[in-house]
């Protein structure tokens, strides 16, 4: 995680405290059903703390736990009111701060037949007795745990209606880590929280209060960004309902971000965009589109001297140069390869070993493919970056990593031109089995499937044992291959699939 995700979450909590202070200021003896939604911890106790303390010259401040077993909002208030005779006066100044909701979610399954839960009852209670709550003439902070606040639209609506704000603070995260996405890129806007991510109606929900109440703040930037990517990620999923409106949506949110970063003067934030912004130009196939909002980014890092994102920004262009299909392909890679290099003067062992790790799979990919120098050394310059690699990316704390690396190693010695051809073919088998401990059927069916099929290929190349045991091996591996590459569902692998098994039927 890159200082500006944190700075984004600091910026959400100011602003979401700064929110809800007001509001609490401004419902001074009227009803306000104000809903904070935090993971209960110690945050969410010391931003209770933090406005109790604020607010207490002024306005006294009172907290109810909700009963476990019984988890009526409005008895819980006539409860509070009935133990605080002060309440009871016409007119009288107060802030009720209510909590207990968390504890209903380990309830959750221990439902009864008519799936009636304590959490069940709560909604139900929220949503029934809405008029009820005429009678606290407060603002009312109501504290969820995110998994509920999610639910409330849905399951207390009509309560959902009356809501006067919503805040949603961050729990600063114990420990900051990279991510890395399936293509092997580095992920910059990490969602927080190790982030449940909200789903798209609250997010839309928090942005347009925001924007309601003029809050042109770092936050309102970082919710446009999660709804862009909120969007992108329907599509990706095969969520949306109109791909390419969906789309447009994305990029629009992605570009309000933008013009709210500049006008805020939040340059790195605008880097992370452009890369965001970027990868979905990419997607979409509009290179001349990518490249410039890629080097707009390193631009921007470059003129801060912000070598963790001019690191980011050079493997984005590497991964481009490595997949860029226009263009001449020798030059492209050779263009890859200097990025991922530039990239590594920052992305060290020390200090980013999984960057580190993921860029030099990264390269030697990039040296597997490469057209100019020597085939034979490329082969072993792509073989020792695999092995080193290896170094960060073993099989007990990164196992898919490492059984990505283990097939790309088998790969590499399928191809390898020194040495034995014999020993090089031995080596990829050992490697693709390797792989096979992670890449089980149920798990990662592509990826299985892809193994079986590539062990099928070398056993029917293999030089060493028995040529007919060999070729019967092929045949199980192919076989095994094609029940994942199916012609309905794989058409492509299956295409290629068939003929290797007809071939290795026929002693080929």
């Amino acid at each position: 995680m890159l200082d500006n995700d944190i700075v984004d979450d600091q910026s959400i909590n100011e602003d979401s405290y700064d929110g809800l202070v007001s509001l609490i200021e401004a419902s001074k003896g009227v009803l306000s059903l104000l809903i904070a939604s935090c993971k209960p911890g110690d945050f969410q106790t010391q931003m209770i703390n933090r406005y109790e303390a604020e607010l207490a010259p002024n306005i006294p401040c009172y907290r109810v736990v909700l009963n476990q077993k019984e988890p009526s909002l409005r008895a819980a208030l006539e409860q509070l009111v009935q133990d605080c005779p002060e309440l009871q006066k016409t007119h009288a100044s107060a802030v009720i701060t209510v909590t207990g909701t968390e504890a209903l979610m380990d309830f959750v399954s221990k439902a009864d037949s008519n799936n009636r839960s304590e959490l069940n009852r709560f909604f139900g209670y929220l949503q029934w007795t809405r008029e009820g709550l005429r009678e606290f003439p407060y603002p009312i902070v109501i504290w969820v745990a995110p998994k509920i606040l999610s639910r409330l639209s849905l399951e207390a609506p009509d309560f959902w209606s009356w809501r006067s704000g919503v805040f949603r603070f961050v729990a600063p995260a114990v420990e900051a880590t990279g991510v890395v996405n399936q293509t092997g890129e580095i992920s910059l806007l990490i969602e927080s929280e190790r982030r449940e991510t909200l789903p798209l109606d609250e997010l839309l929900d928090q942005v347009e209060s925001l924007e309601q109440q003029a809050m042109e703040t770092p936050a309102l930037a970082t919710l446009y960004n999660r709804v862009a990517n909120a969007y992108a990620s329907r599509v990706k999923t095969g969520q949306a309902q109109d791909d390419t409106q969906e789309i447009d949506r994305a990029i629009l949110f992605f570009e309000k971000s933008l013009v709210l970063q500049r006008e805020l003067n939040l340059p790195q934030a605008e880097s992370d965009t452009l890369l965001e912004l970027g990868d979905i130009y990419r997607d979409l196939g509009l290179w001349k589109r990518v490249f410039d909002l890629y080097e707009q980014s390193l631009a921007i890092a470059r003129s801060f001297k912000d070598r963790p994102r001019e690191a980011a920004a050079l493997g984005r262009l590497g991964n481009l140069y490595q997949q860029y299909p226009l263009g001449d392909r020798a030059n492209n890679l050779e263009g890859a390869i200097a990025s991922y290099t530039r990239a590594l003067e920052v992305y060290t062992r020390e200090a980013f070993p999984e960057k580190w790790a993921m860029t030099l799979n990264n390269l030697a990919n990039a040296y597997c493919d490469r057209i100019r120098s020597s085939r034979a050394d490329n082969l072993e310059q792509a073989i020792e970056f695999y092995y080193v690699a290896l170094t960060v990316y073993t099989l007990e704390n990164f196992p898919e990593k490492w059984a990505m690396t283990q097939s790309n190693l088998a790969i590499s010695y399928s191809y390898r031109i020194r040495g034995s051809r014999a020993d090089n073919l031995e080596r990829a088998i050992e490697f693709y089995y390797a792989a096979l401990t992670v890449y089980t059927l149920e798990d990662f069916r592509k990826d299985w499937a892809a193994t079986q099929n590539n062990l099928g290929e070398a056993y029917r190349n293999r030089i060493l044992g028995s040529r007919v045991a060999n070729i019967e091996l092929a045949i199980e591996f192919f076989q095994a291959a094609l029940t994942v590459y199916t012609f309905e569902d794989f058409r492509e692998q299956w295409a290629i699939t068939i003929p290797l098994k007809i071939f290795a039927n026929n002693g080929q």
